[in-house]
């Protein structure tokens, strides 16, 4: 996968040889990561820390969702049933509060390739340098 050749439809132009990897062309390329990267491609290239998980910030999602807090002081989500409006009493005698949850955030996640620097060095191997001598 690091050297083959690579016929990007979005942008129409072939990238990705021996000095111009696909990954290299994915730190200049907006659509990344695209169809032509399977999951197991993107785990090798995150496992070789060429590219790396990116955090990006939250999403909102807009959900109603009833939790009761318990006189115990654990948390149950409230059954399907359950009518605000008309709350069934016999049933809420152990519940100490119900809580309204309307937004929940998610967090986005991007991979984004290493810096050529970085990712070079990791890249090239571990082996060790020998130590520099003062003469």
């Amino acid at each position: 996968m690091l050297y083959r050749n690579i016929y990007c439809a979005t942008q129409k132009k072939i990238s990705g040889s021996y000095y111009t990897t696909p990954i290299r062309c994915v730190r200049y390329c907006r659509y990344f990561p695209c169809s032509f990267f399977t999951q197991d491609d993107i785990e090798g290239y995150i496992s070789r820390e060429l590219i790396a998980r990116e955090f990006t910030g939250f999403k909102i999602r807009r959900t109603k969702m009833y939790l009761f807090k318990k006189n115990d002081g654990s948390l149950v989500e409230a059954p399907e049933d359950f009518d605000p409006k008309e709350p069934d009493w016999n049933s809420m005698q152990e519940v100490e509060e119900v809580l309204v949850i309307s937004k929940i955030l998610v967090p986005q996640m991007k991979l984004v390739p290493k810096t050529q620097g970085s990712a070079e060095k990791n890249s090239s191997g571990t082996a060790a340098k020998p130590p520099k001598t003062d003469k």
